[in-house]
C-alpha cells in the first residue's frame, strides 16, 4: 500500500503539475488518459514496455490551502504475470517503490513552484 502524501500546495498547482506530465507522456505515446475529474482524480495507462502496462489512479484532496495526493497503481500484462511469478508475488514492490519516488518528485516540484509564485 502506498501512502499517500501531503504537500504545502493548492490542489489546482499540483494537477496542474500532474496533468502536465501525464500530458507529455500521452504526446511521447507512452500514457493514456483514461479518466479525470479535474482537481480530483487521474486515472492513466503507462506503457511500459512490450506486454507490461502499469494504470495509476491518483487522486488528490484538498486540506485547506495544501492538499494530499495518493496513487494506487495495477500492472498489468503477460509479461508483468511472468516476471511476478518469478518474483514470487512481490513484482509489485518495485513499482510500487516507483511509485512512491514520483509522489516525492510532484511534492518537491508542487511547493518549489509554488514558493516561486508572487
Amino acid at each position: 500500500m502506498i501512502e499517500p502524501v501531503e504537500i504545502n500546495a493548492s490542489a489546482q498547482e499540483v494537477w496542474n503539475l500532474l496533468r502536465e506530465e501525464a500530458q507529455s507522456g500521452v504526446d511521447s505515446g507512452h500514457a493514456v488518459v483514461l479518466g479525470e475529474v479535474r482537481t480530483r482524480e487521474l486515472l492513466l495507462e503507462i506503457q511500459m514496455g512490450v506486454g507490461f502496462r502499469v494504470q495509476h489512479a491518483y487522486r488528490l484532496e484538498r486540506l485547506g490551502e495544501r492538499c494530499q495526493v495518493s496513487d494506487q497503481v495495477r500492472p498489468m500484462g503477460w509479461r508483468w504475470r511472468l516476471s511476478n511469478l518469478f518474483l514470487f508475488g512481490r513484482g509489485i514492490r518495485a513499482i510500487e517503490a516507483a511509485s512512491v519516488q514520483g509522489l516525492r518528485n510532484l511534492k518537491a516540484a508542487a511547493e518549489s513552484h509554488e514558493s516561486e509564485s508572487p
